[in-house]
Parts: structure tokens; C-alpha cells; sequence
């Protein structure tokens, strides 16, 4: 009789680790940003691009079971050089920000540095990774109003106007809901 209340509690145990199962699902978000100088600071970049969680399938078919949302990593890269272009490189960063108003650092979550990064070979790319603190932003933004800002900017050699593509490669842990009860 022992032995059958051990297994009956055993298996109880692993049915209830089942029932409160997460999975993990990683999915891309790519925006296309058009970076060009400020005509007025000619050496200066500054773009903004909304980037709303609601256009991803992963997160509207998981959206009231999501538990995390992570940044793995974020590729920019640069997909066309326009003819105005004479800038060759840019010192900056790509940062994510709760709303459009430019930001103080404390509201700004900065991705990576853009150091000397070539703008003017289609081609060039930049891997930055993930942090906890991008999750946490990413979660809250998830949570709260549900958009956030990719944010490109720097300083360039010359006069900025390319197109960069970013990608975002992201992870959800949503709750399963398995149940075997």
C-alpha cells in the first residue's frame, strides 16, 4: 500500500509541474529605419521608429499568458545607401525608448554603442545582444502600452541618408496551460 501512495504522489507531482508549463517561442521584429542628417546639424543622426508588440503574431496568439519577453540579440544593418550619402561612418547607439519625446538616459534602454560602424556599404552589420535589462523594459512595455521606440543616433563623418534595417530577435515564455486534471 506504501508503495502505491509513493507512486500516486510521484506521478502527481510530475502532472502538476506539467500543468504549470512554459514555453519559450522566439520570433523576429524588423523595422526599417530611414537615417538621414538633420539639415540643420548635418553631422548628426536621429531617427525614431515605433515598433508596436501588437503586429507580432507570437505575442497576440499568447498575449494574456505571457510571462517574459526577451531581447536575444539585434542586428542592424545597412540595406540601401541613397545617392545624397557621403557619410562613411557613425558613432552612436541603438537605444529603445517608451515614447516618441526625446528621453533622458534614465528613460532610454541603450541596445549597444554604433562605433565606427560603416554606413556606407550596403551590407554592414552590427550584432548587439540582449541584456536583463532590456527584458525587464520589454516586459513593462508588453504589460503597459504595449509600444516602444527603436531610437538610432550619433554622429557621422558627412551627410546621412541610407536606410538600416533593425532586427530584433526576441523570446516569449508564455504559460502552456496544460492540464491533465
Amino acid at each position: 500500500m506504501n508503495r502505491n501512495a509513493t507512486r500516486t504522489a510521484l506521478v502527481t507531482i510530475g502532472l502538476a509541474t506539467l500543468a504549470a508549463c512554459v514555453v519559450n517561442l522566439s520570433f523576429e521584429m524588423k523595422k526599417t529605419l530611414a537615417v538621414k542628417s538633420n539639415p540643420s546639424a548635418p553631422t548628426t543622426i536621429s531617427v525614431a521608429q515605433l515598433i508596436a508588440l501588437s503586429d507580432y503574431k507570437e505575442i497576440t496568439d499568447h498575449q494574456n499568458n505571457i510571462k517574459s519577453l526577451d531581447l536575444d540579440y539585434a542586428e542592424a544593418t545597412v540595406t540601401a545607401v541613397n545617392p545624397g550619402n557621403t557619410a562613411t561612418k557613425v558613432t552612436g547607439s541603438l537605444k529603445l525608448r517608451k515614447t516618441f519625446l526625446p528621453s533622458t538616459p534614465p528613460d532610454d534602454i541603450k541596445v549597444g554603442d554604433l562605433t565606427n560602424f560603416p554606413i556606407n556599404v550596403v551590407g554592414s552589420t552590427v550584432k548587439l545582444n540582449g541584456n536583463p535589462t532590456l527584458d525587464a523594459f520589454l516586459l513593462q512595455q508588453l504589460q503597459t502600452a504595449g509600444t516602444f521606440y527603436a531610437v538610432i543616433d550619433g554622429t557621422v563623418d558627412g551627410v546621412a541618408d541610407l536606410i538600416v534595417d533593425v532586427n530584433m530577435h526576441a523570446s516569449i515564455g508564455y504559460d502552456a496551460g496544460l492540464s491533465f486534471f
